[in-house]
């Protein structure tokens, strides 16, 4: 909000039209026109004034920049699985933004593994994020989470689609976190930094 929004606000709160705020703050009416058409930047003494003047305190706070990563959290990855009778849909720039972004915050995997997210009937994207869960923590050189053991593994393969050769390829370059759970998807399909 700016100073000229402020001012204004106060004011039609207070009930008082500019002239009055300008007499009861003892400036002329042009200078609190000018404040609230955004004409004027005023300076924090004169926003206090015109603020006290219309029966109200400004409050100012000094906070410290913080260049602290956004927390998150495996259990947004639900919403990145939509349940269809005919085919599985995944929103793969979520799940890439997820790892994408504790490839650069590993400080913190832990925290954003701890909380088993909330199974969603797909027993396949279910162990996909188990094993997700499991690699992220063996990358990180932490304890995987214990709530991975009751996941099973994906009761049918899970695999990229395209020719013989690519689904080979996939399988072989499959996390071992993965095909254990019989997920059978390339590591560089889902961390853009993988070889």
């Amino acid at each position: 909000m700016s100073a000229g929004d402020l001012v204004r606000r106060a004011r039609e709160d207070a009930g008082l039209s500019r002239s009055a705020l300008a007499a009861k703050a003892g400036v002329p009416t042009s200078t609190v026109s000018r404040i609230e058409a955004g004409s004027s930047d005023p300076t924090v003494t004169m926003l206090s004034r015109l603020i006290a003047a219309s029966g109200r305190h400004l409050s100012l706070t000094l906070d410290a920049v913080q260049d602290r990563p956004q927390r998150i959290a495996i259990e947004i990855l639900t919403e990145a699985y939509t349940p269809d009778e005919e085919l599985r849909k995944v929103n793969w720039a979520r799940l890439r933004g997820f790892l994408d972004h504790l490839t650069e915050h590993r400080e913190l995997t832990a925290d954003a593994i701890e909380s088993p997210p909330h199974r969603t009937g797909d027993p396949a994207f279910d162990a996909l994020l188990a094993g997700i869960a499991e690699k992220l923590a063996d990358d990180a050189g932490i304890p995987r989470p214990r709530w991975t053991r009751s996941v099973p593994p994906s009761p049918t393969p899970w695999e990229a689609p395209g020719t013989p050769a690519r689904v080979a390829r996939a399988r072989a370059q499959a996390p071992t976190q993965l095909a254990a759970r019989n997920i059978w998807l390339a590591a560089h399909d889902l961390w853009r930094n993988a070889a």
